[in-house]
């Protein structure tokens, strides 16, 4: 069985576009959705949501209500530790985003063929974006798959190659899929925050420790409809999201034991983002490095 797991924050009106979408499919046999609704309007949107879902289809659906903002990792989190309570071992745990629209009924077909070899850990999808935000200064680029490798090992998901697969992977797109058995092991880090940038990176780190593959699957796919508004990493200062950037890549390789080399190419090539976008967006990148860089000082 397939189980969907969704952290939403303001946005109720895409949620139910998701939800509609997924249900396309007759893989799925339940729901787990984490709202995060501090706005009694949201709250109230969301409620109508979730009814509706619930009376109209045979998915089982375990909505978590929450009138706190949780922020990325702790709602992530909540779905683990509920698939981990709730579901068989061998169950697929499908982690998904509120505003990912799920293009037809054999898009997950693929995450079935691959979790059903023990030595996989994890099924990384492509994230298809059907707009650009304003403020958004993620991309993802097309290149030949090896430069795509270097550069997604440096950082993160940013330059992966989407066309060339399936194949081994260092690091994936947010849209991951895993059994439940490794649900109770892995955790995202609350630590990455802001922009949450790295912390899919930090997940896919402990999978490999653990001893298991990252496999990326183009045919695995999702659109994503990148809207501006809510979610879990609602910034819309440009400058600010690449403080962010810098601040959790730098926190990420420290943690992980990367290396200086490591520290210093990743930067690099964020730093020569930040410049694209102006003397602003290069100021925040070297906040960002000396405020995590004086915080991992002083806790050593």
């Amino acid at each position: 069985m397939i189980t969907i797991g969704i952290p939403s924050y303001k946005r109720p009106r895409m949620l139910e576009l998701a939800l509609k979408s997924l249900l396309r499919t007759n893989l799925i046999g339940a729901l787990i959705v984490v709202i995060q609704a501090p706005d009694i309007h949201d709250y109230k949107k969301y409620v109508h949501v979730i009814k509706n879902l619930s009376d109209r289809c045979d998915v089982e659906v375990l909505a978590k209500f929450h009138k706190i903002r949780l922020g990325s990792a702790n709602a992530r989190n909540r779905i683990l530790y509920i698939a981990s309570q709730t579901f068989s071992k061998r169950d697929i745990l499908v982690l998904y985003d509120d505003d990912f629209i799920c293009p037809s009924k054999d898009s997950l077909l693929p995450v079935i063929e691959w979790l059903s070899q023990d030595y996989i850990g994890l099924v990384g999808g492509k994230v298809i974006n059907l707009f650009r935000r304003a403020i958004d200064p993620d991309v993802y680029l097309n290149l030949m798959p090896y430069l795509a490798e270097v550069l997604s090992t440096l950082t993160g998901f940013v330059f992966i190659d989407t066309k060339h697969g399936p194949r081994y992977a260092n690091y994936t797109p947010n849209l991951l899929a895993l059994r439940v058995k490794l649900a109770s092991l892995i955790r995202y880090d609350p630590n990455y925050r802001g922009t949450g940038y790295r912390e899919e990176s930090d997940l896919q780190e402990q999978v490999r420790r653990l001893g298991y593959k990252i496999i990326f699957d183009p045919r695995f796919y999702v659109y994503h409809m990148n809207v501006s508004y809510g979610g879990n990493r609602d910034i819309d200062s440009l400058p600010l999201r690449f403080y962010w950037k810098a601040r959790n890549n730098t926190y990420f390789v420290i943690k992980n034991e990367k290396g200086t080399l490591r520290l210093v190419l990743s930067n690099a090539i964020i730093s020569a983002y930040a410049m694209l976008h102006g003397i602003r967006c290069l100021k925040a990148v070297t906040q960002g490095l000396r405020d995590i860089l004086s915080m991992m000082n002083i806790r050593s």
